[in-house]
This record gives structure tokens, sequence and C-alpha cells, in this order.
């Protein structure tokens, strides 16, 4: 034998039988019959006798330090402590009460560890065919899961000493083996794998879950009933006990295979199900899960050929009935495949790259959009190449082949995407509480209580609902009721939701159809633009455009009607981001007040800072003691469905004690959703993003408006806190829109991996996430320069 092959050598004790009864008899009062049984490095035997098995008396190799041995005994004394239904053998101790002793070999002269492992009754799941099932693999994987988390509080000085032959996390020993191995297939893989080892699965590897792992649940070492063989009776063996990621624990349980077996993961599939029903694995470690289980089937089979090819006389310990086969038919299966059939068996989003560093899986956009539209029908997309999006973080969003967008399209997340403390929150409440809203719970109403507290007296009452357009309709629904009036005013081009009510409420839905089919208890005020408007410039501009409410409020009556609502987006997103007149929000809602109607601030894209104010109406000039209902969605709870109705609780007993009697949500303010409402009043608070929202707004408006005297294209930069209207015109004095450029532009835009929207035709509405920060401006600053270039 080679000298670069000795850690292939197994070197076992070397004792005769008749020393170890006598041995045994001595230290435990103990005989019986012994059966050998099979071991990599010890020797172990099965004491019987008339009582029935007494236990396995194990003789440690003689290289074996003390430490590894008292390593193994309490680490199995800390899971029983800590699990104490795990089918753990725990030791008996000596007549002395010691957990082991020393002994000499006659026949080599060499000192070894004794100790006596209780018996666990069983069957070897190597010797039970039927036990090779999804049932097994499953259970397996959970209880190997249970004693992670239990050991994970464990610390031994010798955890990370116990290196042996089949240690994942020190596999580049075994390379030089290699040379051993016949040329062909199998030597070629073998060098792949543990090149790529080396590159990137053991550092990888690192920066998953370190701690003590059992790492040798081996159907040689696993026991199931007697009477149902997917049931685990025990698991056997701290030999290979050690210091490593948690992941070498789910590919050596993986790596048993049945007879007759060509899947080479579906062992790895409800093992990797089972394991994270008790210890629940990160993304992180499951896209890596592929790289490992082949290089520990390579590491499989490298050993067992070696030792097969090299040292005859010896044998081996193992036989290689299925490592080189799985590992030929992992490899071709690739990482893509396995990674896919991984993350949906445990319920992971689809797979994207950690970075732009990260492996890419193939796509095919064409396949996926008639997927959707097969199942989903005809939907509309923001781009005319649809995006693929996997993932998203903070102020960016990733497609799936890694690419990193900047989303200045943002209107939901408005925390960022992905926020930690919001996660974590909507986790948390969860895992405890997620019901119907009838029953009592503390959440709801601290949630509410603290909503409002920053609102005028009378707006002190929530009622919640789950989305924007549930709590625009709720509150024209309870306006109609209080007023008795049906008739309602919005301003041109608005957008407030979706619902048969709402969309009443919404001529950007409808304004295109034949005027025959408009709602006709809707009439819309003209849109008070001072850059492109008719009154743009006049000083008394405000009075002008809210006289149109007169004509408004007129029209209705000439059909019979008084209005019940004004339902106002202070933020005029679907108006180019307009900014009112002084004063223009206050008058039109003394109109509508004084013609018996209610004022609904619509705060679904104005409020939580994104106007530079935690309300967007007050920052928009909107006098709160005029406003009657207010209105929230979208970001209320970070993109978590959640809508909101705030209202005075004089109105609220009104409208239940008349129309509504009844009136509740089934999942409107679930603890859930209330949680990730709270947690996003934390996140706006710690993080001072209202302060934040008007820093960086400023700052991109600023950088805008340099970009306008080099490129004529953009004729207006306007807005508040993190929402900019940029008007492009043709003509800076005519100020006539650049309808074509728009749409160019957001296309060289996406190209730059920007992603911007339109509003009004020539207008783009860019509305950053609160998570932007001086470099996504320099981002988006040199991207907007690149692309007025490119537009020439």
């Amino acid at each position: 034998m080679t000298n670069h092959s000795s850690l292939a050598n197994r070197n076992p004790p070397q004792f005769e039988l008749s020393q170890i009864k006598s041995l045994v008899q001595e230290l435990y009062g103990l005989e019986g019959s012994f059966t050998a049984l099979n071991s990599e490095r010890d020797l172990a035997w099965l004491i019987r006798n008339d009582d029935g098995p007494q236990g396995v008396i194990k003789i440690s190799n003689a290289q074996e330090p003390e430490g590894i041995v008292d390593l193994q005994i309490k680490a199995v004394d800390h899971i029983l402590e800590q699990e104490p239904t795990l089918v753990v053998p725990p030791v008996i101790t000596t007549r002395q009460g010691k957990a082991y002793d020393w002994i000499t070999s006659d026949i080599s002269g060499e000192r070894h560890m004794i100790r006596l492992i209780a018996f666990m009754d069983g069957r070897v799941v190597e010797d039970t065919p039927e036990a090779y099932c999804d049932a097994y693999y499953y259970n397996i994987g959970a209880t190997m899961g249970r004693m992670n988390a239990a050991l994970q509080s464990f610390y031994h000085p010798y955890a990370g000493s116990n290196k042996h032959l089949w240690d994942l996390g020190h596999c580049l020993q075994l390379r030089d083996m290699i040379s051993g191995i016949p040329e062909g297939e199998l030597r070629d893989l073998l060098t792949s794998v543990f090149t790529l080892a080396e590159q990137h699965t053991l550092p990888a590897l690192k920066k998953t879950r370190c701690q003590l792992v059992h790492q040798d649940a081996n159907d040689a070492n696993v026991m199931v009933r007697h009477d149902d063989p997917t049931e685990i009776a025990a698991i056997l063996d701290f030999g290979d006990v050690g210091f490593n990621s948690i992941l070498a624990e789910i590919v050596t349980i993986s790596e048993t295979y049945g007879e007759g077996e060509e899947d080479p993961i579906r062992p790895l599939l409800h093992v990797a199900q089972g394991f994270d029903s008790a210890y629940p694995l990160t993304g992180q470690e499951v896209d890596l899960l592929f790289d490992v289980m082949r290089l520990r089937l390579a590491m499989a089979s490298l050993i067992i050929n070696f030792r097969k090819l090299n040292d005859p006389e010896a044998g081996t310990h193992l036989e290689d009935r299925f490592f080189t086969k799985m590992l030929f038919k992992l490899n071709d299966m690739g990482q893509e495949t396995v990674t896919r059939r991984l993350r949906e068996a445990l319920r992971f989003p689809v797979y994207s790259p950690i970075d732009n560093e990260g492996q890419p899986f193939a796509t095919d956009q064409d396949e996926l959009v008639q997927h959707r539209e097969q199942h989903l029908g005809k939907i509309w997309h923001f781009y005319d190449q649809p995006l693929h999006i996997t993932r998203a973080q903070g102020g960016w969003m990733y497609s799936a082949d890694g690419t990193a967008y900047l989303d200045a399209y943002n209107n939901v997340p408005q925390m960022g995407h992905c926020h930690p403390h919001i996660v974590k929150a909507i986790a948390r409440q969860a895992e405890a509480l997620n019901t119907n809203t009838r029953y009592m719970c503390d959440i709801v109403a601290d949630y509410a209580a603290r909503l409002t507290k920053d609102l005028p007296d009378h707006l002190d009452t929530c009622i919640f609902v789950n989305s924007g357009s549930e709590a625009n309709d709720l509150a024209v629904q309870i306006a109609q009721s209080l007023s008795g009036h049906q008739g309602g005013l919005v301003l041109h081009n608005a957008y407030h939701g979706c619902t048969e009510l709402t969309t009443k409420y919404s001529p950007e839905s409808w304004q295109h159809l034949p005027e025959a089919l408009h709602p006709k208890q809707i009439e819309r005020l003209i849109e008070p633009d001072m850059y492109n408007g008719p009154y743009a410039g006049h000083a008394d501009a405000a009075d002008r455009y809210a006289e149109d409410a007169d004509r408004a409020i007129d029209a209705l009556a000439h059909r019979g009607m008084k209005p019940a609502a004004l339902m106002l987006d202070t933020a005029l997103c679907a108006h180019g981001v307009i900014t009112p007149p002084d004063h223009y929000f206050d008058l039109i809602a003394d109109k509508t007040r004084a013609a018996g109607g209610y004022v609904i601030a619509d705060e679904v894209q104005a409020g939580l800072g994104r106007m530079g104010s935690f309300w967007g109406f007050m920052g928009a000039g909107l006098n709160p003691d005029k406003v009657d209902f207010v209105t929230m969605g979208k970001p209320v709870a970070n993109g978590h469905p959640l809508g909101v109705v705030i209202l005075s609780s004089k109105m609220m007993k009104q409208f239940i004690g008349g129309t509504h009697p009844l009136l509740f949500s089934t999942f409107g303010g679930n603890t859930v959703a209330c949680a990730a409402g709270m947690a996003v009043l934390d996140v706006i608070e710690r993080e001072q993003l209202v302060k934040k929202s008007n820093d960086i707004g400023d700052l991109l408006r600023a950088r805008l408006r340099q970009l306008a005297e080099k490129h004529p294209l953009i004729g207006d930069v306007r807005g508040r806190g993190m929402l900019v209207g940029i008007e492009l015109v043709n003509c800076r004095e005519q100020r006539t829109r650049a309808e074509a450029e728009t749409e160019q532009l957001i296309t060289e835009m996406i190209k730059r991996h920007v992603m911007i929207g339109k509003s009004l035709p020539g207008t783009l509405k860019i509305r950053p996430s609160l998570a932007w920060g001086e470099a996504e401006v320099d981002f988006f600053i040199n991207a907007m320069d690149e692309s007025l270039t490119a537009l020439g």
C-alpha cells in the first residue's frame, strides 16, 4: 500500500475474543454469547445471555484520543437531556462507575478504551428491505433534525478534533487516492468533484450552520421498529460525531439506497423534508445540497474503490452497491433539476442565484408566459418583455438569471423588499396564531391605537380589510349610508381600486369608453396641473381649478344626485405626480362638505412617509380637520394583504347601528397582517424613514434637475419625498409631451437594469422604496443619463 493511501487503512484493534470475554466479565460482570458487529475502525460485539441482549461492547481504535470517546459519550448524554424521547443508546458504566476504561491487547500490546453501550431493540435498516420507502426517509430525516436541534447547544473541546476518513469537511485529505483509480470516467468525475469542493463546496459549507453532528446515520446504524419499518427505533454508533455542517448529516442519511433504486435524489428529497420539519433549513443550505450530495457520493465511491483495487487483502468495510452508480446518475441529473426538485419539495420559492456570480439556471421565458396565460388568462405585465423576478431585497429585484434591477417602480413594499424585521414579524405571528378575526387578540387593538396616535381626535377608529380597494369601497359605502347620497367626485385619470364600487371612482378604468358607458353617479374634476394645465402659472390657480368642483356638484344635481364623497389621492400618482397649487385640496374639500359629502384621503400611495410626511395628505396641504376618512393599503403592511379605513368612532357607531349591523371581514386585520403593519411602524421609526424620504428624495430631484440642463427632453421634475414625477417634452416652450420618447426611455432604462413606470402619456412616475440611499440614486442617475443619451 502506498503512503498516500494510509488514510484508507482501517487498522482495527486486534484482540482475541477470549480476552474480550474475560475483560467484560471483570469490568461489567457480564457473560454470554458475543456476536461481532460491523464497524469501520473499532471492534464491537453484541452480548446476549439468558436474560436477552445486554448491550454492545465497543473497543476503540488505538489512535482514538481519549477526548474523542469522552465527546461521544457526553454528546449522547446531552441529547437525552435535551430530548429524552430520542432513541439513542446511553453508556452503561463499569462496576467502578466509569463510562469507559483502558485495556491492553494481548496480541498487539496496544492500549484501547472499552465501553458498554445500552442495547436498543429493533431491526437494522440494511437488513429490512421494506424500510427503503418515502415514509422511512422522512422519519429518519425528522429524527436527525431533532437530534441536530438538541446538539446545537452542545459544546465539547474535542468537537473539532474527530477527523476521520468520512469527514466531509476534510475531504481533500482523500484527493491523493484518486491516482489509485484507473483512468476513465470515474477518475475524471472524481477529479472534477474534488476540485469543485476545494474551490466552492467547502468554502460554501462554512457559511451554513456548523455544529456537532452525528453524520453517520446510514442504514447500518439505524434501527426500525419490528412492527413498523418506517418508524425509527434507534440511532447507533456515535463514532463519527464531530463538528461539521448540518448538511453533512442530511447527505449521509440520503446515500442509503434500496435495491433497484434509480432516482439518486428520492431519499434526499424525503430526508430533507423530514429534517426541515424539525430543524428548518435555509434557502442557502438547500441550494448547496446538490454539490454536497455529489461530494459525499464521490467520497464513498473513492474510498471503497480505492480499497478494493489497492488493498484487496484488507477487504472492504462497505460494498459499493450504489455509490458509484448514483454518483453518475446524480451528476447527469444536474444541479438545476436537483435544486428545483428540492425547493419544490420543501416549499421554497423558485431558485434564484444569490448574487450575479451565482449559478444561473436556464429559463424558457416563452414557455413560462404560455404556462401563465394557460392557467391565469391573458394578464397585463409592466413591460413588453415581462421580467421573471424570483427574489428581492431592499431597493433591488432579481431575475431568474441573477440580474439585479433597481426598483424605481415600487409602490407596495415601501420599506424595502423583504425587510428582515417585517419578515420576522410575519413569520413569528404566523407560527403563533393566524385565524378568523372574530377572536380576541392583543395585537389588533394595539396596532389600531398606534396607527392613529398622530391623527386628529376625530380619526380614532380603524376598520381592517384586506386591500386598498376594499378600504376605499367600504369608505364610500359608509359615506353613502351616512349622507344618504349616491354621487361621487374624483379627479380625471384617478385610480382608487378594482371593486365594482371603486372602479366607478377610478376614471382611469373607464374614461376611454363611450360617454354612455360612464358611471352616472360620478363627476370628474379637472386636474390641478401647474406645469401643463389650463391655469398653470395663474396667481389664482387654486381658485380657478377648484371652481370645477362647483360645476361637478351642479352636474350631479341636474341628474338628481348629491355627492356622498370626494376621494383624493393627494400623491396624484395617476395624474403625473403633479404639484397642485396651495390650498387647492382644502378648497374642494370645503365645497364637497358644503354639499353634504364626506372627504376620503386615499393614502394607499401617499402615506407612510412616501411624500416626506407620515400622512401624505398632511404633507400635500389638506387640512386634517376636513378629512372624514383615511384609507390605506399596499405598503401599510409592506405588501402583506392589509387595508385600513380610519374614521371617527361616532361615524362608526352610526354605520354599525344602521345599514351594516354585522360588518366584519373574515381575514381583514388578522393577527399576521397586523403584525406586519406593526413591524412597518417599527421600521419607519427606527430607521427614521420619514426624514430619509425627504433627504434622499430631495437629492434625487436635484440630480434629475441637473440632468435636465444636459437633456432638453426633461421638461419638469416634481414631487415630494420619495415620489418623483418627470414630464418629458419635445419642446420646452410649448411643453408638448414626448409620448413616444417616454416609452423608449422606459425600454432603455430596463436595458440598464432600472425599473421605472409611466403615468399620463409623456410622464414618468418614480417611486423608490424608502430603503434607497445615495448609492441607489447614483445608479439611477447614471442609467437615466445613459438612456437619455441613447435617445439622442
